[in-house]
């Protein structure tokens, strides 16, 4: 049976400061090790808080944050999940990363949608691709946030092969029934698990985060899913039934991309 145990780390983020958050990781991450977990995902811009002065903490990718982390995936033996703000012009990117338990970055991926409604576009530049990467042999994704209202590069990702997708997230209560409902769809729609890592507190903008943290397998129930206390949220993806459920069920199989592109067309 192949299965792989999610850790999603659930953390209060102190506002923009990356020395306290680092510090705090560790203790994070070894309880996911100690609950069994191969991979720990932590919220976006973990280091920070969502914040939209990123010019003073942009940093090198790979630079002191993927190292420090990279340092935990080696202690652990655990992939890393984490995110920075990566040095870019003519704004910085909001980047996520996957550390692996050799200590090597085995991804990047820098959010393709800033959140124009909070103004991120005005101080983050947006990325262009989906890279695919493996956790012990599982093709997996990453998106981020606000991605998730986006259904195409979840599509691009199935259509590679993609069986998991982890989402960091800052998602605030006021829309928090979206939250649920998009990890749930973007499951059902690629037969594929969608593991979605939010924060809880409050940040320094004022924005309450309240976790719901959540894993969703490729039927799009819930395998678990957090409150809104800070900790870990540890579940169980069983791939086998992925792969089988893909394969009695071959949905993507009847897509029309040619249709899709001329309705798509001016």
């Amino acid at each position: 049976m192949t299965t792989l145990r999610v850790a999603l780390v659930q953390q209060d983020t102190v506002w923009q400061d990356p020395a306290a958050n680092l510090a705090r990781a560790r203790g994070f991450v070894e309880q996911a090790a100690q609950a069994g977990a191969r991979v720990a995902v932590f919220p976006e811009l973990f280091t920070l808080g969502f914040t939209m002065a990123p010019e003073p903490f942009a940093e090198a990718l790979p630079g002191p944050t993927t190292e420090a982390v990279a340092a935990l995936s080696r202690e652990f033996d655990l992939y890393l999940v984490g995110s920075v703000v990566e040095a870019h012009a003519p704004h910085p990117r909001n980047a996520a990363f996957v550390t692996a338990p050799d200590g090597s970055l085995v991804a990047a991926y820098r959010k393709i949608h800033p959140f124009s409604y909070g103004e991120e576009h005005q101080h983050y530049s947006g990325g262009e691709d989906c890279p695919l990467f493996e956790v012990d042999g599982i093709p997996c994704g990453l998106q981020i946030c606000y991605d998730l209202r986006f259904p195409e590069p979840f599509r691009s990702l199935a259509a590679r092969g993609a069986e998991v997708v982890f989402v960091p997230a800052n998602w605030p209560v006021r829309r928090i029934a979206a939250w649920s409902t998009l990890l749930a769809a973007r499951a059902i729609e690629n037969q594929m698990a969608v593991c979605g890592a939010n924060r809880v507190g409050r940040d320094g903008a004022g924005l309450d985060y309240p976790g719901a943290s959540a894993i969703h397998d490729a039927f799009g129930e819930t395998v678990t899913k957090g409150d809104a206390a800070e900790g870990l949220v540890v579940g169980d993806l069983d791939l086998d039934a992925l792969r089988a459920w893909r394969k009695r069920f071959p949905a993507l199989k009847d897509r029309r991309p040619e249709v899709y592109r001329r309705l798509g067309a001016p």
